[in-house]
């Protein structure tokens, strides 16, 4: 069994393969609680899927050796090991059910198991300086921010695609009249056939926002029964605490720079640059009076942090800069 939970935490175990380690958790509650305590070592490892079979054979010799290392730091003292999660693209999580509760996995491969059938649910997550896109099973791409974390099935109904959002995300949703696209957040459900648009929902902000490429959606929000209709380079605003939401006029393709591997600013005004930058960084900005804004220059960012870019900035204009709780303050230097 070992070499099969192996490739299955790989992600290269055969449909046969999987169907011998359902069978085995439903054996007994020892089995489950063996396989998540493999499962948490695999994730401590910072293992990826293979490439090669050199690498399979590695990974393997390496897991062994970090079970045997668990083992015995289990038997030494009470240290529990925890997974230190660097997750930059897909991961499918484990809701298993059986007639005797639940067995539910974190952040790693995992099935969903049932009685009759099997379920996968796959999630995608973002940590704090990653960005990423997942292929959807229907074709449609989403791109995740930072600190972001997108739910979906491995296979969508026929009748409906349905997503779960956390942070922000950008779709691009292949059009299917018979299965219209869902995107739920904690504020909102936003309902498309086939369009293009970016949903932002962090957990601690304030606003929830939604904003339009091309095509139409319809969003939902709790206790309101009209759907609120938005056009291509519109953006709506909900404030999460009073529901009150409003609808701007805006240049939509700005609030995506964000998926781009670089942001190229050519001799635009200081003003532009700092808005560009905000949009960049999914950050609040506020410039104090004073501030140089008309001030002309030309920068390309890839993957500085904002304090990087920030002191590149205080070297070539004549500011200074502070950073607390994601908000941007820039004043002029005196």
């Amino acid at each position: 069994m070992e070499n099969i939970i192996l490739k299955y935490l790989q992600q290269t175990a055969s449909t046969e393969e999987k169907k011998q380690l359902l069978d085995w958790l439903r054996e007994s509650e020892g089995n489950k609680k063996i396989f998540s305590g493999l499962r948490d070592i695999w994730l401590a490892s910072g293992n990826i899927p293979p490439q090669t079979a050199e690498y399979s054979e590695n990974a393997f010799r390496q897991f062994k050796e970090n079970v045997q290392q668990y083992e015995k730091k289990k038997r030494q003292t009470s240290y529990r090991l925890r997974p230190l999660l660097h997750i930059a693209a897909s991961v499918a999580l484990i809701l298993a059910c059986s007639a005797g509760g639940y067995f539910i996995g974190r952040q790693t491969p995992d099935i969903v198991y049932r009685e009759k059938e099997a379920v996968v649910i796959n999630q995608a997550i973002m940590g704090k300086d990653s960005k990423g896109s997942v292929t959807l099973p229907d074709g449609s791409i989403a791109w995740l921010n930072a600190n972001s974390k997108l739910v979906y099935p491995e296979k969508f109904s026929d009748k409906y695609r349905k997503v779960k959002l956390e942070g922000e995300g950008y779709f691009e949703v292949k059009r299917d009249e018979k299965a219209p696209f869902y995107v739920e957040t904690n504020q909102m459900t936003v309902n498309v056939l086939g369009t293009s648009f970016d949903v932002k929902d962090y957990p601690n902000k304030t606003n929830s926002e939604t904003t339009l490429l091309t095509g139409k959606v319809e969003i939902h929000l709790p206790g309101n029964p009209d759907a609120i209709l938005l056009k291509p380079d519109q953006r709506l605003t909900v404030d999460k605490q009073t529901g009150v939401h409003e609808i701007k006029q805006v240049d939509a393709s700005e609030y995506i720079l964000w998926i781009n591997d670089k942001l190229i600013c050519q001799d635009e005004k200081l003003s532009v640059v700092l808005h560009k930058i905000k949009l960049w960084y999914g950050m609040e900005l506020v410039c104090q009076q004073g501030t140089p804004v008309d001030q002309r220059l030309s920068l390309t960012i890839r993957k500085e942090s904002p304090d990087e870019i920030f002191k590149l900035l205080e070297m070539i204009v004549p500011i200074r800069y502070s950073i607390k709780d994601d908000i941007i303050y820039v004043k002029p230097k005196k």
